[in-house]
């Protein structure tokens, strides 16, 4: 199977999971809508690989135009009932991230590509991903693209279940993790957790200038599930203390994910 067959797959027998990954207060989710509350232009947004609609929702409850693309049918079913029953007016279409020609998309101020790029194995196709994303970007606007890191692994074992041993295929990853390289293959399904040096190179020759990187769950990964049950109190401490931390580099490896978010220098029209 292709890697988008395998995912398509992953996703469509349970969107409830992946709507219930982000329920409550998640750092990830926390970090990243602020940042991107803090850093959009004005206008309106394209949600490219949304899953069940956690950001286009959260994005047309704040009065924003959204637009929401993803593989999986039972992801796009999902976001279409979420939306109806919250009174929410969203676009949403499948389709596959590196194709979306047969769609009727305009051009957006604002494009968010956060999984997309978790699960596309070879560099060309996440390269053909991103380059499809730009052609329905304004010239100025912005990409928020997000990446799994290479510490994303390592951090789920230390948070969640620290006295499993990890499979033969984690290994694999740790071992390219001592070389600074990048992984792909089989692990919650097909994925890939990126190396952060080859981040900023990567969009840079794609027509993109750098705004910010930063780690969507700060410093809070390894310890995740004790900090998200913890109180009011606390979740706000480590909050405030992970988005002073979350654009320093040598931090994201406290991070799972990781987001860039660049400036479109030209219309893409001529890729």
């Amino acid at each position: 199977m292709h890697d988008h067959e395998i995912v398509k797959e992953y996703y469509d027998k349970e969107p409830l999971r992946e709507w219930n990954r982000l329920e409550g207060f998640r750092f990830e989710f926390e970090i990243t809508k602020i940042m991107i509350e803090r850093l959009h232009k004005p206008g309106n947004f394209l949600d490219i690989g949304g899953g069940p609609g956690r950001y286009s929702i959260w994005l047309a409850q704040s009065g924003k135009d959204v637009t929401l693309v993803d593989l999986s049918d039972g992801n796009v079913e999902f976001a279409k009932e979420k939306a109806k029953e919250m009174g929410l007016d969203i676009f949403c279409y499948q389709a596959n991230a590196m194709d979306l020609s047969k769609l009727p998309l305009g051009q957006y101020d604002n494009i968010l590509l956060m999984g997309p790029l978790y699960h596309l194995s070879s560099e060309k196709d996440r390269e053909k991903c991103v380059l499809e994303a730009k052609k329905y970007l304004k010239p100025g606007g912005l990409l928020f693209a997000s990446f799994i890191s290479t510490t994303g692994g390592l951090n789920y074992y230390l948070d969640e279940c620290p006295y499993e041993m990890p499979n033969e295929l984690e290994q694999a990853l740790y071992d390219a993790m001592l070389q600074d390289k990048s992984w792909s293959g089989i692990a919650f399904t097909q994925a890939t957790f990126i190396e952060k040096d080859e981040i900023f190179p990567f969009f840079e020759r794609l027509g993109f200038e750098k705004v910010t990187m930063f780690g969507q769950e700060g410093i809070t990964s390894p310890r995740l599930t004790y900090l998200e049950e913890g109180s009011e109190e606390v979740r706000k401490y480590y909050l405030d203390l992970s988005l002073r931390f979350c654009e320093r580099e040598k931090y994201f490896v406290y991070s799972s994910h990781i987001m860039y978010v660049g400036k479109c220098k030209d219309s893409n029209r001529d890729y």
